[in-house]
């Protein structure tokens, strides 16, 4: 019976954690919770092919230090999995284990174990360098003669001018646009934990926003519409950032030719680099940097900017001294099922 309540225990947690909490207390964006759903997804594949773990014996003792451990060698030898993305997936699972133990306190030992488990070790990539120079070629690949390319040279030139995330660029739709002229023009977005934020915008750029706006979206756009769409399926959509990505590869290949600079491998994330690291060598400070990009903590901008670390060190002095609500959702009437992934809602 013991055994019986501890897996409904963590059955409706998964649920909970997956259709509430990440998407709606930590506000999550898309990407994230598909990292999370599918990391939660491989470990319970895990228990049920190697573990023979079945919905009547899941219990506390399935996320023990051991399992955990031999899961991570699983990743890695039989789903080749490299190290950084061992990593990623155990610290998606430490979250749940997290979230689990806060629920129920029988769990809580399970909690302390996952969170002793060392992270396999990963040689730390550097972000390719993105010169000023390569960014001009980039912006000189799309064609502007035709209706895409005149999209994405302005979608490329409001990324990286503001070194916005890409969902919050991919989110922004005509009412979070300030561009009337009669004061600095500017954009809201919404960052992650849903934490609002104002970026003011270059004129030159407010002029290019300005000019796709009145070709895509005619001379009285609707509020609601997202400012870059696609009209895949019908109607206009949001565009996705594999859809951005590609392009982006796409004139990055071509930009290249030019200018050997320019990393071929090239993303939109790459953008937001490359400006917090132009920002600092146009001697930004460091702190106004963390307050555009976003960042809760020094330490992430510090990542984000391509210096040493004698200038990490000089930009640093610049710095002066100085669960939420519950969401109650029952779990649905499990049917009876030898599956433990089905079980649990993941199959």
């Amino acid at each position: 019976m013991k055994t019986q309540s501890e897996s409904i225990i963590i059955a409706t947690a998964i649920h909970d954690w997956i259709s509430s909490y990440l998407p709606d207390v930590r506000a999550n964006s898309t990407n994230t919770l598909k990292a999370y759903r599918e990391a939660i997804t491989l470990y319970v594949r895990f228990l049920e092919d190697e573990k023979s773990v079945k919905p009547n014996n899941l219990s506390s003792g399935c996320f023990s230090r051991s399992y955990i451990q031999a899961w991570m060698i699983w990743l890695k030898d039989k789903r080749h999995s490299s190290n950084s993305t061992c990593n990623h997936r155990l610290v998606c699972l430490r979250s749940f284990i997290k979230y689990l133990s806060r629920r129920n306190i029988m769990f809580v030992q399970v909690e302390a174990e996952a969170y002793e488990i060392k992270a396999m070790r990963s040689p730390k990539k550097g972000m390719d360098e993105i010169t000023k120079d390569a960014v001009k070629a980039l912006f000189a690949a799309p064609n502007l003669n035709t209706a895409i390319g005149r999209r994405d040279f302005a979608l490329f030139n409001l990324i990286y001018n503001t070194a916005t995330r890409i969902d919050e660029i991919l989110s922004l739709t005509i009412s979070f646009l300030h561009l009337d002229g009669k004061s600095k023009d500017y954009i809201t977005v919404w960052g992650k934990g849903t934490k609002r934020r104002t970026i003011f915008i270059l004129p030159e750029v407010a002029k290019i926003i300005k000019a796709y706006i009145k070709v895509f979206h005619g001379s009285a756009p609707s509020s609601t519409d997202f400012l870059f769409f696609s009209h895949y399926g019908g109607g206009k959509k949001k565009l996705t950032q594999e859809a951005v990505d590609k392009r982006l590869k796409l004139y990055a290949s071509i930009a290249n030719k030019k200018c050997a600079d320019l990393p071929k491998n090239l993303h939109s994330h790459s953008l937001r680099h490359a400006r917090a690291t132009h920002w600092l060598e146009d001697g930004l400070n460091i702190v106004m940097i963390q307050k555009l990009l976003g960042h809760e903590d020094i330490k992430t901008t510090m990542g984000y900017v391509g210096v040493s670390t004698e200038q990490k060190a000089k930009a640093l002095m610049t710095i002066e001294d100085d669960v939420a609500k519950k969401m109650a959702k029952k779990w649905k009437v499990i049917k009876k099922t030898d599956s433990l992934v089905a079980f649990l809602g993941l199959k």
